[in-house]
């Protein structure tokens, strides 16, 4: 009854958090980790079920070692920086261009996660809510930016983009008796996509003053979609061991209100899906306070409708796709416990970008472009139960460079650069029960 009663304020919690994150937007595009203990990982968390949240998200099977039961709620607050710069007339005495940074904001992320205690049953139950993914960005219009100029002097105008992922995973696993758990959850997402201009559809003269604007693509609404993951999970003495695969998250067309020139209808739709995520990890405990994980992930962004679609422009004019290659990430964190009260943690992690080389034009809007990540956190036992857990994040400086492109083509002597640094505050409560 008690167990019951948690898990039923919890859902509450859950379901104000799903309204919280509808508003919310993540930086870059898949979280390498979620929550403060496995952020503060690196994401390292497929064979090392620290926590609720981790253990949720990167291997279903992996909660059937947190027997006792447990609830973790985390709030990660992301501070973005993005720039993007322009030039034309490269080396020569007619050369132009500027740079102008993002204003988007600090947006909260939620994580949720819950296990229920099994007793002796060789099942385990559990409830995972957390935002998984995204990006934002709103530059303003820039004279001085060729690619961010006025339409009217060849520019594309202010840039503004917010998507979303909240992906809910309820699960369930099964552990036997020689050390293997097997585990699968099906995944519900509702995302959010917006986006102006919106590139994606041709641009139209309405007016009749030989200008061609793209819409703007903001009047959307919540879109939902479907995936699922499975896991397995094996633990050892002293050592564990995980695989997790989790599907495509495949949604429903995204329908946007949009108006043309003279502000008449202009429905837009809008198609993409999340990547398969393939999760393989291996933790130790090398001492009885040290333990070390590792994890090698392969995001499939190039399998991905929109998102690996050809950075390209059709002969109307829209843009095809953003061009996206696969990537293959890998994380290290290690965990080390100082006393009964106190654990400090570490992580790195690194991904080259899905950027491809000479496609930055097509992402000014979606800037995941970052590559190197490395984490900072700790617990502190408040009490027998509840612990207060608090992360760092830091994601460094890149830069990805590539032609100006237009719909007639390639701007000879010209570039585009898009760059991002991201921080991030993670702070988060756990219960044990």
């Amino acid at each position: 009854m008690r167990s019951m009663c948690l898990l039923r304020r919890t859902l509450i919690m859950s379901l104000l958090f799903c309204v919280a994150g509808r508003v919310a937007s993540a930086q870059g595009f898949v979280l390498s980790g979620s929550g403060a203990i496995n952020r503060s990982m690196a994401g390292a968390g497929t064979a090392a079920p620290l926590d609720a949240i981790g253990a949720l998200q990167w291997n279903p099977a992996s909660i059937t070692a947190l027997s006792s039961g447990r609830a973790d709620l985390a709030v990660e607050t992301v501070f973005n920086r993005n720039e993007v710069g322009s030039t034309v007339g490269l080396d020569t005495p007619f050369e132009f261009g500027g740079n102008t940074s993002s204003d988007a904001g600090a947006a909260p992320l939620p994580a949720i996660g819950v296990i229920l205690p099994n007793g002796d049953s060789n099942w385990a139950v559990g409830l995972g809510l957390n935002a998984v993914g995204g990006f934002s960005v709103n530059f303003p219009a820039d004279p001085t930016n060729p690619v961010l100029a006025p339409p009217a002097a060849g520019g594309f105008g202010p840039a503004y983009t917010r998507f979303s992922v909240l992906q809910i995973a309820p699960t369930l696993a099964r552990k036997f008796e020689s050390g293997w758990s097997i585990g699968i959850a099906p995944t519900i997402n509702v995302a959010e996509a917006q986006a102006s201009p919106f590139a994606f559809a041709a641009p139209n003269d309405a007016n009749g003053d030989s200008t061609f604007t793209y819409a703007s693509g903001v009047g959307t609404q919540p879109t939902w979609g479907l995936g699922v993951q499975g896991g397995i999970f094996y633990e050892g003495s002293g050592w564990s061991a995980g695989f997790s695969a989790k599907s495509p998250q495949w949604f429903q067309s995204f329908k946007i209100n949009a108006g043309d020139e003279l502000g008449l209808p202009l429905p837009l739709k809008l198609d993409l899906t999340y990547p398969m995520i393939l999760s393989w990890g291996l933790a130790a405990q090398v001492t009885e306070d040290l333990l070390v994980a590792v994890d090698v992930r392969y995001l499939d962004f190039a399998g991905t409708s929109l998102f690996g679609d050809p950075a390209a422009f059709a002969p109307d004019g829209r843009a095809l796709g953003l061009g996206w290659r696969s990537t293959v990430l890998t994380a290290l964190g290690v965990q080390y416990e100082v006393c009964d009260w106190c654990t400090l943690r570490a992580g790195y992690s690194y991904a080259p970008n899905p950027v491809r080389d000479g496609a930055a034009m097509f992402s000014v809007q979606a800037p995941a472009v970052y590559e190197h990540l490395l984490s900072l956190g700790t617990t502190l036992r408040l009490s027998s139960r509840l612990s207060l857990s608090c992360a760092w994040v830091h994601a460094f400086e890149h830069t990805v460079t590539g032609p100006l492109i237009t719909p007639a083509g390639a701007v000879p002597l010209s570039e585009v650069r898009v760059s991002q640094v991201v921080d991030s505050v993670v702070m988060g409560l756990s219960y044990d029960f």
